[in-house]
């Protein structure tokens, strides 16, 4: 059928066979032209001998033996599609029937479709519009397929329509092209955490419209990908922190931030630590201190490829910025450091107050005093709509 040409589905693979197989075997039952292309990079468990044994004329595949990204990984799909239309997907899905069609169907040039996902109850607090908890099994034995056919077949005789949503999602269909034009995901963000962010960031300054399409439902079993896998379990957090750490370097505010707007914000600090100064250094468009610039990069550069020695300054060369924080080391507070991270939202209310009458007649919304935090605004205006949508895509080769 026409509308089976028009999506590829982009599959990231790191081992989980038992769940690529029931992916594959899920698709083919319903769509036999529908392109889906693998990549798997550090696979070990007989992926790869699995994907050269595939005899599927619709079905690209690449893979190396050494890991890579996850943004590596979706981009090297990107790369092989043929499709107008790419939709992100794991290997730990079940789509349901019309997924498809429903895709094509809500597709308007220029929108992100989000599609749905049903979910067992392991992240409950976690809502989402694209999101349902409900538990047809926590694993591929416990899988009840019968039940969720028929959650399927419930939602698309229903008249739930695709509508706009604020809620971001890595599970996304969008146009092949817009996407090489964006660069794809963003390969700063090693090895995963935050590349999902940083394209919703990309897409939120061209004011891209979010579109949820309620019809286009999967099953989600969501601890067999490689975020909550053995080999990632306890480096998890670690890594979704420096994952954090570069979207602020990036963009200047929080992943979550409520304004999501980026200030030529920086940071005079003194009596600083090379330790202290990693509390403080990635929320800051730039730093300057009274350590000597070696001694922190010497220490964390490989935490990160993004160049430290751009950020940091000496303390006696400050040029004009639009906002300027002063922060002495030895006075701050675990709370202090967390107050550091929300600067973008406080600046971000100081502006819409600043704008009101009778506000602005009692305060000085100029003026920034949280904690053993000061500083001054002597301009509101931010700039992420400045910064580039495109990310080159680096090393997919």
């Amino acid at each position: 059928m026409d509308f089976e040409k028009r999506v590829s589905l982009i599959v990231g693979l790191r081992n989980n066979l038992d769940y690529t197989i029931a992916f594959y075997n899920r698709v083919r039952a319903l769509y036999q032209q529908v392109e889906i292309v693998f990549v798997s990079y550090g696979s070990t468990d007989g992926t790869h001998e699995w994907l050269d044994n595939l005899q599927d004329e619709c079905v690209k595949y690449h893979y190396e033996n050494e890991s890579k990204s996850l943004s590596h990984t979706y981009n090297k799909g990107v790369e092989l599609a043929s499709s107008e239309l790419v939709s992100y997907l794991h290997n730990d899905l079940i789509i349901g029937e019309g997924f498809v069609e429903e895709l094509v169907k809500a597709w308007k040039k220029r929108t992100v479709l989000i599609y749905s996902l049903v979910e067992p109850p392991i992240f409950v607090s976690d809502e989402q519009n694209w999101k349902t908890i409900r538990d047809f099994g926590s694993d591929l034995e416990t899988f009840d397929m019968g039940a969720f056919n028929d959650y399927v077949s419930g939602v698309m005789a229903s008249d739930a329509k695709p509508f706009v949503t604020k809620d971001e999602s890595f599970f996304l269909c969008v146009e092949k092209e817009w996407l090489v034009e964006m660069g794809g995901l963003d390969t700063t963000f090693q090895p995963m955490f935050c590349e999902d962010s940083d394209l919703m960031m990309r897409f939120h300054i061209q004011d891209a419209e979010l579109i949820q399409v309620p019809k286009a439902v999967a099953y989600h079993f969501v601890s067999k990908t490689s975020r909550f896998s053995k080999e990632f379990e306890k480096k998890s957090k670690e890594i979704d922190e420096l994952g954090i750490r570069n979207f602020y370097r990036k963009w200047r505010c929080s992943p979550q931030a409520s304004f999501k707007h980026s200030y030529d914000l920086v940071a005079v600090v003194k009596n600083a630590t090379p330790d202290g100064l990693y509390k403080i250094e990635p929320f800051f468009a730039k730093v300057y201190t009274d350590l000597p610039k070696a001694e922190y990069i010497d220490k964390y550069q490989h935490t990160t490829a993004i160049d430290l020695s751009d950020r940091i300054e000496p303390i006696d060369e400050i040029p004009y910025h639009d906002v300027v924080v002063h922060l002495d080391e030895k006075q701050l507070t675990e709370k202090d450091y967390q107050r550091i991270r929300a600067l973008s939202d406080i600046i971000s209310r100081n502006r819409i107050k600043m704008k009101h009458p009778l506000k602005s007649l009692f305060k000085d919304y100029s003026k920034i005093k949280t904690g053993h935090i000061s500083g001054k605004i002597f301009n509101f205006n931010p700039l992420e709509r400045s910064f580039s949508i495109s990310t080159p895509i680096k090393n997919n080769s």
